[in-house]
This record gives structure tokens, sequence and C-alpha cells, in this order.
């Protein structure tokens, strides 16, 4: 499992512990944005897992690749859409006294989510980025 995977996952497993979770509309979105990214995370290992890098030719090993550029792309955004949300909620209605230690939390732990995944996959998403269409 990816660092990043299990910060994802202890982030999200923090939120839907929170006690707005389930009555607010912003942090909802900010777990399906969790979750979005740690099923892309996931899918990734099992497809990294799934060929055999020594014995594939080079067709393969390229579009296998492409498809993991892709996937993590997608993680990473889900994972800075989260923050936002979780940003947006937190502008619009704070966090209260009681709840401080265990927003703190959501929030380190999804920090720490990003800069692993920027650390283990920034170069796969710099070359997304650039194949983009704009």
């Amino acid at each position: 499992m990816y660092a990043s995977t299990a910060g994802i996952g202890s982030s999200l497993q923090r939120l839907r512990r929170f006690p707005d979770y389930q009555h607010n509309q912003l942090l909802i979105l900010a777990g399906l944005e969790m979750t979005i990214a740690y099923e892309l995370l996931e899918a990734l290992q099992r497809i990294w897992s799934s060929i055999f890098w020594k014995r594939s030719n080079s067709a393969t090993k390229f579009a296998v690749n492409k498809k993991m550029e892709g996937i993590v792309f997608d993680a990473g955004t889900s994972i800075i859409n989260a923050g936002k949300l979780l940003n947006q909620y937190y502008d619009e209605h704070g966090v209260e006294e009681g709840d401080r230690a265990a927003w703190s939390e959501i929030i380190m732990s999804l920090i720490s989510a990003n800069r692993w995944h920027k650390e283990q996959f920034g170069k796969d998403c710099d070359l997304k980025q650039l194949t983009i269409d704009l």
C-alpha cells in the first residue's frame, strides 16, 4: 500500500467520525472526494501488480504507465478538491472547541497524504499535466 493511500484512508475514517459529517453537504462531498482518491490509489496498486514488468514488451509498459499517470493525476485532483471543501466548511461554519482535536487530525492526515502523493507521484502528475490540452 502506498503511504498516500494510508493517509487518505486515515483522513476519511476520521472525517466519518466527525460530529457534523452526516449533516453537512460540504463534509459529505469532501468524504466523496477522499473516497475517490482512495479507490484510485488502490486501483493503481492493482494495476502495478498486474503485469510482469521484466517480461512485458515496451508497448505494454508504455500503455500501463500512461494509464497509471492518469490515475495518479486524478487521485491528486481529488485530494486537492477534498482539501478545498474542508477549507470552505471551516470558513463557513468553523469548528467548536471540543471538536478541534478531531478536526486537526483530519486536516493533518490529508496534508500528509498530499505530501506523500507529491513525493511518490509528483513526476507522473507533472507529465500528465503537460499532456492535457488547454
